[in-house]
């Protein structure tokens, strides 16, 4: 037994954790952002019109992204993890919904899988 999770076991969840339409708004702004952004990744302009279009929430959209949203005051901050991830380091998981670290949370797993299959030929 292994205390690794894996590529199918991590595609399982996405469909149990998540709603067909943060999921439709998810591969949509992935895919917008691969044409579109100068670095290939979604720009918080990219996930406020995609959580609009698909009336899905910005928070859970943007967790999914590597991006906490949270408010400071009556500002609303972007915590970009993949941009600038000393930022994210620096402030309290109390600052961001559950759900919000939910997806953010799914995020950082698909990357690790993702740094740690790197190579590997399924």
């Amino acid at each position: 037994m292994t205390d690794r999770i894996g590529a199918q076991e991590l595609l399982d969840g996405y469909d149990i954790l998540f709603s067909p339409e943060l999921r439709l708004a998810h591969e949509a702004v992935m895919v917008a952002a691969a044409e579109l952004s100068d670095d290939g990744w979604p720009t918080v302009p990219m996930l406020i019109r995609f959580a609009k279009c698909y009336e899905v929430p910005l928070a859970e959209l943007a967790g999914l992204c590597g991006i906490l949203v949270s408010k400071i005051g009556r500002r609303t901050v972007f915590s970009d993890a993949r941009r600038d991830p000393e930022l994210v380091n620096r402030l309290s998981a109390t600052a961001w919904s559950r759900r919000a670290l939910v997806a953010y949370g799914f995020y950082n797993n698909a990357s690790m899988l993702l740094a740690r299959d790197q190579g590997t030929v399924h």
